[in-house]
C-alpha cells in the first residue's frame, strides 16, 4: 500500500498505549498514521452523506479490548475491532479500537499482511461510526459491499472470499 498522505476533512487522533503496535511498521514503508489516513480516505468518497468529526483510534491489547467488549457489549471475550460513536454533536465522530493479539492472529490465519488486515478493520470500524451494521444479512451485504469496494481501490483482496 502506498503512502499517499491524504488530506481529510476532520482530525484524527491516534493513541498507541500497547507497545507492540508501535513496532508494527518499524522497518516498513508506512506508519500507522499513514495507514489510517489512507484507509479512511478510500472509504469516505463511497459514502453519500458521511458523518464528519474528530476520529480517535486506540491500538491496544486483547485484555483491554476484552474489558471494553464485556462492559459495552456484554461479550466477555477479546475481539478484533470495536467502534464507539460519540453521542454528542460534531466535532466528535467517535472512537475505533483495535486489539493487537487478535488482529495479528487473524492476519496470520487468513494469510494476509498485517497492514491489509488492519486497513480492512479500520474501514469496518469507520463504517460502524457512519451508522452501518451487520445485524441482518441485508445490512451485512451493504456494509461488506462498501468495504470490498474501498479495499479494491487499495488493491486489497476481498476479505470475505474464502481461499483454499
Amino acid at each position: 500500500m502506498a503512502d499517499i498522505s491524504p488530506e481529510l476533512p476532520f482530525d484524527i487522533d491516534i493513541a498507541i498505549p500497547y507497545a507492540p503496535w508501535g513496532d508494527v511498521f518499524q522497518n516498513g514503508e508506512q506508519n500507522i498514521e499513514a495507514l489510517v489516513m489512507t484507509a479512511i480516505s478510500h472509504v469516505l468518497p463511497l459514502l453519500e452523506t458521511p458523518q464528519l468529526g474528530e476520529l480517535s483510534l486506540a491500538f491496544i491489547n486483547d485484555a483491554d479490548i476484552q474489558t471494553l467488549n464485556r462492559d459495552y457489549r456484554a461479550q466477555d471475550k477479546p475481539t478484533n475491532v470495536l467502534s464507539f460513536p460519540d453521542a454528542g454533536p460534531a466535532p466528535l465522530l467517535g472512537d475505533i479500537v483495535l486489539a493487537y493479539e487478535t488482529v495479528v492472529r487473524e492476519a496470520d490465519e487468513k494469510s494476509v499482511t498485517l497492514a491489509d488486515h488492519m486497513t480492512h478493520l479500520i474501514i469496518h470500524g469507520f463504517l460502524h461510526l457512519q451508522g452501518y451494521d451487520h445485524e441482518t444479512d441485508d445490512d451485512a451485504a451493504v456494509m461488506e459491499g462498501v468495504e470490498i469496494t474501498a479495499l479494491q481501490s487499495l488493491n486489497i483482496d476481498n476479505p470475505y472470499e474464502i481461499h483454499d
